[in-house]
């Protein structure tokens, strides 16, 4: 017989299982919650690992992008009408190319904007103004947001929460680059040398005739002026009578011998020698015109005075000459009375250098002499001694007109980088330092004829303007001769701490075509604590200095040059003409993290000046690597 079950038990079972038939409902459902919250986190991370991939690809666009600019411009080619459109198109495609190669669809006409990251001098900040002509920033946005999932930037499909019915929100990320804008400071070297393939100094390797045309150059830009009757070519010199007169007798000397022109037959001619010997030359009464020199001892003797004598109505009378008097060459050459052109340097200077009788000038024998124009007189010899000991602005104000040389080739070239500068956009400043025997700021110009200029307040400018009229009215020699580059690094340090701007990027460009041969008195030359060549001038990394030197001019220079790079500052260096310290200047270049340009010339003034034009064209587009915008 079965047992009975009572009916408390069986209650109690009962409420049992439908606990149980509760809890498993519980646990569906919890489940069904669990799976949803999973799939929303799986697609959620496959979202925001997309977005990512977007930001990172957009990243790389815009300084891509950005960099293209500068490439483009200075690529551009002669058919290109609109640089800035070509650049700005380039930089488009660049921009959908980059983001292409991340995987990421980027539309190359709408997706990328232009603008321009400008200082504002009232505010002390780089300000952001898009949609600008000109442009030194780029932003590059990327997009998922369209309904046509088909297309490369179609909404994303989620890999679970689909099937939950939850679709996906649009993405949209963005990147801005701009091209970091420089402060460059460009410290020209003003010594006398830079006029030095001009005249025949006997120092540059260019030919005679190179130096002639050259000569001939700055003639032509003084707008060809005469001299009583100095000729453009130096001759030489044909003397008249003061006692008989131009029509009767005539001696042109030609320093070992002399033509005599009479108009009636002398009967005597005496010449004097360098060496004060004399020789007398009896002469036939048929004889009227001759060329005379020295013969046996006297052979080839250079030849100083001479004294013609003829007969007039019976009687013997001499006229002599004495080429050693200034008086008779300025008759000879018509510049008796003729004013000096400039406010300092004489004719009787002239004379004396082309002659070679003055003490301070026996370098000239060599200069004059091996040009084949010793104790000739002409313009070009003429020019050649203002250019040579009058070359500074106080003395010949007018040389700042005229294309001497490289002095010329570096006006070319600044005014070439404030060209590029001006048309790249980047919102570059410039600034002007000069050094000789000292060294300055240069930010007037207030001389008679010239434009005004006064940016002393802002020395440091984008008024490339003002930086064009200040190069373009100066001269080689212009204030000192000497040369101190130590002292220019010094200037264009103080200029750039004193004057530079917030976030952009100082550079010096320190340019010379010698070796620096003095310094500012009182200046310690002494190595700092802790230099080591082996570290700062270690070229190849084999932890063995490539350069050291134990001159106390070049050290000098080393020493302001390594103070610049304790700023922050980047130097690059240029060396024109074949008596530069390029050594130095290399050394320079590489402590200052930039770039070494050298300029041999010695071939041409026209090779040397489309080789200068160049290396400030590199300058110029040296630009700092692009850099991210930050994000607010």
């Amino acid at each position: 017989m079965k047992q009975a079950v009572p009916i408390r038990q069986s209650r109690l079972n009962v409420q049992c299982n439908r606990r149980r038939g509760a809890f498993a409902l519980l646990m569906l459902f919890f489940l069904v919650v669990i799976i949803a919250f999973a799939a929303v986190g799986v697609d959620y991370g496959y979202l925001a690992m997309n977005h990512q991939r977007m930001q990172n690809a957009v990243d790389a666009a815009a300084l891509a992008a950005a960099m293209e600019i500068t490439a483009a411009i200075e690529t551009a080619g002669p058919d290109v009408a609109d640089v800035v459109q070509y650049a700005k198109q380039q930089a488009r495609q660049k921009a959908a190319e980059v983001a292409a190669l991340n995987g990421v669809f980027v539309d190359p006409d709408l997706d990328v904007e232009f603008g321009r990251r400008i200082y504002n001098p009232q505010t002390g900040n780089f300000e952001v103004q898009w949609n600008q002509t000109m442009t030194n920033l780029v932003r590059v946005v990327a997009r998922r947001d369209n309904p046509d999932r088909s297309q490369p930037d179609g909404l994303l499909t989620p890999v679970f929460s689909s099937a939950l019915g939850w679709e996906s929100r649009p993405i949209s990320v963005e990147a801005a680059a701009f091209v970091e804008a420089r402060d460059i400071v460009c410290v020209i070297d003003f010594s006398r040398s830079m006029n030095f393939d001009s005249f025949f100094s006997g120092e540059t390797g260019l030919s005679n005739s190179q130096i002639e045309s050259n000569l001939e150059l700055i003639w032509n830009d003084l707008g060809n002026p005469t001299f009583g009757n100095l000729p453009w070519y130096p001759d030489w010199v044909t003397i008249p009578s003061t006692t008989w007169g131009p029509n009767v007798l005539n001696v042109r000397w030609q320093d070992n011998s002399v033509h005599v022109q009479c108009s009636n037959a002398a009967n005597r001619v005496t010449l004097t020698f360098a060496d004060g010997n004399t020789q007398a030359f009896t002469v036939s009464t048929a004889t009227q015109t001759n060329t005379w020199a020295g013969t046996g001892s006297n052979s080839n003797k250079s030849i100083h005075a001479v004294a013609v004598r003829r007969n007039v109505s019976g009687s013997n009378v001499t006229e002599n000459f004495n080429f050693y008097d200034n008086n008779h060459i300025s008759r000879g050459l018509g510049l008796t009375g003729v004013a000096y052109p400039w406010p300092q340097g004489s004719w009787a200077a002239y004379y004396n250098m082309v002659r070679n009788t003055a003490s301070n000038q026996s370098n000239f024998d060599a200069e004059i002499g091996n040009a084949g124009f010793r104790k000739k007189f002409g313009i070009m010899t003429f020019l050649h001694y203002q250019l040579r000991f009058q070359a500074s602005y106080d003395r010949t104000p007018d040389f700042w007109k005229t294309r001497h040389y490289p002095f010329h080739c570096v006006k070319e070239g600044q005014s070439l980088l404030c060209d590029f500068l001006e048309e790249l956009s980047f919102n570059d400043y410039v600034g002007f330092v000069s050094y000789d025997t000292y060294h300055r700021q240069e930010h007037t110009l207030n001389s008679p004829g010239m434009p005004a200029v006064n940016i002393s307040s802002q020395p440091i400018t984008n008024n490339y303007q003002a930086i064009r009229d200040l190069i373009n009215h100066k001269q080689a020699g212009h204030y000192f001769y000497a040369t101190n580059i130590g002292g220019g690094l010094k200037s264009a340090k103080q200029m750039l701490d004193q004057h530079g701007r917030p976030d952009a990027r100082p550079t010096i460009l320190l340019m010379t075509d010698g070796h620096s041969n003095t310094i500012d008195a009182g200046e310690n030359t002494s190595l700092p604590a802790g230099w080591n060549w082996s570290v700062l001038f270690d070229y190849d990394g084999d932890g063995v200095a490539d350069y050291s030197t134990s001159d106390v001019q070049k050290r000098y220079v080393l020493i302001k040059a390594k103070e610049c790079v304790d700023a922050g500052y980047t130097i690059h260096s240029m060396v024109v003409g074949s008596d530069g310290d390029r050594d130095l200047m290399r050394a320079v270049a590489h402590l200052g993290r930039g770039v070494f340009l050298d300029i041999p010339g010695g071939s041409s003034v026209q090779q040397m000046q489309a080789e200068v034009l160049e290396a400030f064209n590199r300058i110029a587009s040296f630009v700092p690597p692009a850099t991210l915008l930050p994000t607010d």
